[in-house]
């Protein structure tokens, strides 16, 4: 339904399904519907580029914003470093809410050490000695 009325209009009816498989399961006419659905959910937050009208409808520039800085972040080891090593000394200023995602969950909070810090200090505990 949502190829021929576009995605502007149904925008949310891929993301109401939880990709289960069952509906492809059962179709009598085997339809991948799993498949479809996981490419209409890219097509709406593409960048405008689908096949399908309203391609883009859900693409959101904070969101593309975050996840480049977060590529780039996740590829330059030092900086990835430096940045949580920040937020676990700042993670009192983390806010409570974080948008709709915080009405039912609590806000996750930055570890104050990272898990390499951790076990350095573990080894280090130990004498230096690996078990």
């Amino acid at each position: 339904m949502p190829h021929m009325m576009g995605l502007e209009a149904t925008k949310d009816l891929p993301t109401a399904s939880s990709l289960c498989g069952a509906c492809g399961e059962v179709c009598p006419v085997k339809i991948p519907i799993p498949d479809l659905l996981v490419r209409l959910r890219r097509e709406a937050v593409g960048e405008g580029r689908g096949n399908v009208p309203g391609a883009g409808v859900k693409r959101s520039r904070k969101e593309v914003a975050a996840w480049k800085g977060f590529q780039w972040l996740a590829t330059h080891p030092g900086a990835w470093r430096s940045s949580t090593a920040i937020a676990g000394k700042l993670q009192a200023l983390m806010p409570s809410k974080l948008g709709p995602w915080t009405e039912h969950r609590t806000a996750p909070k930055p570890a104050k050490a990272s898990l390499h810090e951790l076990v350095k200090r573990h080894q280090a505990d130990k004498g230096g000695k690996r078990s």
